[in-house]
């Protein structure tokens, strides 16, 4: 069973997104975990994402649980456990075949709490028992400049109002090889009164070819449109 961000309270801010690889709505309980998310759908190799999943038959599943604090997460009537969760099992391509790989997402403040130490002990033993490798991201992992740069793309992906986008995306692409010595700005411009299109559609169409990777910049830098087409695009 997966989550659902109203199942329980989180400390973080909930979100409902929809996954433009995965092609559902994901629910996602913190903003680390959001990143995250957005990390692993950018990621080529990721080809599924799935949130949330349950540690199902826990007990069953992890050969020595002597040392394991379960008790804590159990409940004081009758020592049933509470359902634990991993936050992230994705599906990467390897090359040669797949790989599944789990990985819970905390805040290192959540790491100062023991708590917290044995939950993760409790996951890395459960997915080790299953033969899946087991991560631990922090915001320390997640560069906050690519994530933002990843919005801003990903909503030209999605975003469904102008119907001839690949046919305007194939155009703008020949067009900024054509004008790789002008700055983006202004190359958007003479292509919105080329093509008799409105003011910002060039910009949006831009956005479209850095998602479907027609284009590329250095994701981890603010995206400047005063740049040279040369000295800022790898065709």
């Amino acid at each position: 069973m997966s989550l659902k961000v109203t199942t329980f309270s989180s400390k973080g801010r909930v979100t409902r997104i929809y996954g433009y690889k995965t092609k559902r709505i994901h629910h996602l309980q913190s903003d680390n975990q959001l990143r995250t998310f957005l990390l692993l759908e950018w990621d080529d190799r990721v080809k599924n994402i799935k949130e949330n999943i349950e540690l199902k038959d826990l007990e069953a599943t992890i050969d020595n649980i002597e040392n394991l604090r379960l008790d804590k997460f159990s409940n004081n009537e009758n020592v049933e456990l509470f359902q634990l969760h991993t936050n992230f099992l994705i599906t990467v391509n390897k090359g040669e075949g797949e790989e599944l790989i789990a990985i819970s997402v905390k805040s290192l403040s959540e790491l100062e709490r023991k708590t917290a130490i044995e939950k993760m002990e409790i996951e890395r033993r459960y997915w080790k028992a299953k033969g899946i490798k087991f991560y631990v991201i922090t915001e320390k992992e997640i560069d906050k400049q690519l994530v933002d740069n990843i919005k801003w793309i990903r909503e030209a992906l999605i975003d469904k109002s102008i119907k001839n986008k690949p046919e305007l995306a194939e155009k703008l692409y020949f067009f900024l090889q054509k004008h790789v010595d002008k700055k983006l700005v202004n190359v958007f411009e003479l292509f919105e009164v080329e093509e008799d299109i409105k003011e910002g559609t060039a910009l949006f169409i831009f956005r479209y070819l850095l998602g479907i990777k027609e284009v590329s910049v250095d994701m981890k830098k603010s995206i400047d449109l005063n740049e040279k087409v040369a000295d800022f695009i790898k065709f």
